[in-house]
């Protein structure tokens, strides 16, 4: 979170229902392990769990991967962990498997 929004790549949509934040999508260029080069927004998103499982982390991805095109990236990455149930929802999403470690893969999306 640490200066979040001071840089033109940082961009983020929650969801909210009856008054309460229950989950978000972020991008950043940032040196994390989604990293891919200094051009590419690496993707985060959280839910709470009572939330997942209902189509809001899909809508959240496909508001922000419509934002990124209309802002003219070119792609986007992201890691996540082998065993997370959201590898599908990536992978339906259009992410694609482009390197991985023991535990993580990296994917990334053409816009």
């Amino acid at each position: 979170m640490e200066n979040f929004g001071k840089y033109p790549h940082d961009k983020c949509f929650a969801a909210e229902t009856e008054g309460k934040i229950v989950g978000a999508v972020w991008v950043r260029i940032m040196n994390d392990y989604g990293h891919i080069d200094d051009e590419t927004p690496s993707f985060a998103i959280s839910l709470y769990k009572e939330y997942r499982g209902l189509g809001i982390g899909t809508a959240l991805m496909k508001k922000m991967i419509d934002t990124l095109r209309e802002c003219g990236y070119k792609k986007a990455s992201l890691a996540v962990q082998k065993a997370n149930y959201a590898v599908k929802m990536y992978r339906n999403a259009g992410f694609e498997i482009i390197g991985e470690n023991d535990e993580e893969f990296i994917m990334e999306i053409i816009l």
